[in-house]
């Protein structure tokens, strides 16, 4: 099945009524989404897609009110030079049916293995992967070049 997009594109497996912003994602990085979901077999679930500068000061109102150190260059915020090329995601629960006989913990390590051999195929050089305690945050944000690639392991927010 066939998801149009408000740029004029069609994905496979993302649809997009499941990201909060699609008309400020990148077609290039929903294309990849896409073949990501295909070969891991099983449904990921988007969390968090691309934040207007509104949103994004919202979301870190109390540490702004208090002065304090908040990360003002977010894969997730989109700029007028940018599309937003990140999001969270985790891997579907497992549900019979679902086309995959993988239990949770065997479908968070195909995800993982997935992403990082996105990026050893060079198709996200400048990957940012954080295993996160609800989710994986996934970018290949160009603006982020310099601090790319990394990895980090967080709580989430």
């Amino acid at each position: 099945m066939a998801h149009e997009w408000p740029q004029g594109f069609e994905s496979q497996f993302f649809s997009p009524r499941e990201f909060k912003h699609p008309e400020l994602m990148d077609p290039s990085w929903i294309a990849d989404l896409d073949t990501l979901r295909m070969r891991c077999g099983f449904p990921l679930k988007m969390n968090s897609d691309a934040r207007s500068p509104e949103e994004h000061e919202e979301l870190y109102s109390k540490e702004i009110a208090k002065g304090e150190s908040y990360p003002t260059e977010s894969a997730h915020l989109w700029t007028e030079e940018f599309a937003v090329r990140a999001g969270d995601v985790e891997p579907s629960i497992p549900r019979d049916g679902d086309g995959c006989d993988l239990n949770l913990d065997e479908r968070e390590i195909k995800l993982t293995g997935e992403i990082v051999r996105m990026h050893a195929e060079g198709r996200w050089p400048k990957l940012g992967l954080g295993i996160e305690t609800g989710h994986w945050h996934i970018d290949d944000t160009p603006r982020l070049g310099e601090r790319r690639p990394k990895f980090w392991v967080a709580i989430s927010r």
